[in-house]
């Protein structure tokens, strides 16, 4: 009898901690609270990316661009390199700028080409030191975030920044900022 009651509230608690999962389509909107989500993350990056292959702001056929950091200003756990994630993605397909790999990426094939350097692999096929292209542009920016409550009514603001640098000249040659609020 004991072991009966004991796996009867076995089963209770299982059932009870059960969650129902369900797929959804990642186009449609997932607005459900005011943070920082998927659609706002798609929306931000498609706008940006639009804005600047539209701009007539850089030099040469393909120019040669890398991702700076962008500060995360918000009060939120946000990865903004998912952003940039997007929008460097966007940039490759479009095949209208050489993007370059970024801070994140330089550790990476530092290493590999002191391994390529070290004797280990046939110099015929070995990566040169001092052929690396350097970028044009680097892009940079910042995430911000404001939020209001009054009256049992939240709001939240995102503005998301991004500016483009001439390396040569230190001159900012194109920016744009996107918004978002939420109620």
């Amino acid at each position: 009898m004991f072991r009966l009651s004991a796996m009867l509230i076995g089963l209770l608690a299982i059932s009870s901690c059960s969650h129902n999962v369900e797929e959804i389509d990642p186009n449609d909107p997932e607005n459900i609270n005011l943070a920082f989500g998927f659609d706002d993350l798609k929306t931000i990056a498609n706008d940006m990316t639009q804005s600047f292959l539209g701009s007539n702001a850089w030099g040469g056929d393909r120019p040669r661009v890398t991702f700076g950091g962008i500060a995360n200003r918000t009060g939120q756990h946000i990865d903004t390199e998912n952003i940039t994630d997007t929008i460097r993605t966007s940039l490759i397909q479009s095949q209208k700028f050489t993007v370059l790999a970024n801070t994140q990426g330089i550790g990476e094939i530092n290493s590999e080409v002191a391994y390529q350097q070290s004797g280990a692999v046939d110099l015929a096929s070995a990566a040169e030191i001092g052929k690396q292209l350097g970028a044009e542009y680097v892009f940079y920016g910042r995430f911000t975030e404001i939020r209001k409550e009054r009256s049992g009514t939240a709001a939240a603001w995102y503005k998301f920044t991004l500016n483009a640098v001439n390396t040569q000249t230190r001159q900012i040659v194109w920016a744009e900022e996107q918004e978002i609020a939420k109620k």
